[in-house]
């Protein structure tokens, strides 16, 4: 072979090295290109979600939520000057966040001149204890000023019957449930898991009850024993709250103390609802009430959610919805702490 054509095949490597290379860099170019439009994309897209929420929320308020624009206010109230009733929901699990939304609808309801009585719309089985409890202490005062009438729609069980108790008047269906007057408290023991996984885990305490609770040991005797005096005294603050808001007998209180449930007419003879009804039977009794000759509109403070919120839920889609409700069913009465477990109606 001669010397040119030893040349020409040295080359021919060196070249398709090379155009490899070149394509190399150009596909590397393109994808950084690619990810910083995708960046932008999602800037842009994030910014004008965000500019439309905005604009849906002021334009919410400004058609019949005017009160709340200047107020502050994160729910609807009606913008106007006729006397109207103040319809506030308690749907749900009772937990700190929606509890304190609840005092402060009932509080602006309070405050309205134009409110002459307060519709409580409950549909719930309950939830934490002072949350509960805070809703009954500012239903109790309120009903000094102005009248609140509790509708039941489905449930009014443990907490949510708790902070209806101190009510004006307490209206259920026939197949209402009501009751469930007790505390429950929820945990597990997790220590065998802990040692097949080979963990050590160590506490360092100042007393013997300061990690009762704890899922790295088993539950003893004592602990079991701190722990139910304390859920008794719970219940004690509950069953006294509803025997003076509902003015109920001590045979009453002892029987439904229990946890147990009741529908609608046992509710009824046992005078922990006042009458068996629909919600504008409810209505009609904040009229009497408030001893008014017409029945004036009710306009429930609802709750404003931006556009950007509502996209969010339907983006998630079902099956993070599936995912969470699972594990909070699971876990909702627990939390992977070394805490005393949670105490709740």
């Amino acid at each position: 072979m001669s010397s040119h054509q030893e040349d020409q095949n040295a080359v021919l490597p060196k070249r398709s090295h090379s155009l490899v290379t070149a394509i190399k860099s150009v596909f590397a170019t393109i994808g950084v290109i690619s990810v910083v439009l995708f960046v932008i994309f999602v800037g842009i897209v994030s910014i004008s979600i965000y500019s439309f929420s905005s604009g849906i929320k002021t334009f919410s308020s400004s058609m019949g939520a005017s009160n709340s624009a200047k107020t502050g206010l994160t729910f609807t109230t009606p913008n106007t000057s006729a006397p109207y009733i103040a319809g506030v929901r308690l749907y749900g699990e009772i937990i700190p966040e929606n509890s304190a939304l609840i005092i402060e609808k009932l509080e602006t309801a309070r405050d309205d001149k134009h409110v002459v009585g307060i519709l409580f719309d409950v549909n719930s089985p309950g939830g934490s204890v002072v949350p509960s409890q805070e809703i009954y202490d500012t239903i109790k005062e309120i009903t000094k000023i102005k009248p609140v009438v509790t509708y039941v729609r489905e449930v009014a069980a443990s907490g949510a019957y708790y902070s209806s108790a101190s009510s004006s008047k307490i209206i259920a269906n026939r197949g209402s449930i009501i009751g469930s007057i007790g505390v429950i408290m929820n945990g597990f023991e997790a220590d065998k898991l802990i040692q097949f996984l080979k963990i050590n885990p160590f506490v360092i305490k100042t007393g013997a009850l300061k990690d009762t609770g704890s899922i790295t040991r088993p539950m003893n005797e004592k602990d079991k024993q701190y722990l139910q005096e304390l859920i008794e005294e719970t219940r004690t603050q509950f069953v006294d709250d509803v025997k003076q808001g509902r003015k109920t007998s001590d045979a009453t209180m002892k029987f439904m103390s229990d946890g147990r449930v009741i529908l609608g007419p046992q509710a009824l003879n046992l005078k922990l609802i006042d009458i068996i009804g629909s919600k504008q039977t409810a209505i009609s009794e904040i009229v009497t009430l408030a001893k008014l000759k017409t029945t004036p509109e009710v306009f429930y403070y609802d709750d404003i959610q931006s556009f950007s919120e509502l996209f969010a839920q339907k983006f998630a889609g079902s099956t993070s919805n599936i995912i969470r409700d699972s594990i909070s069913e699971n876990f909702k009465n627990t939390k992977l702490q070394n805490k005393i477990p949670k105490a709740e109606y």
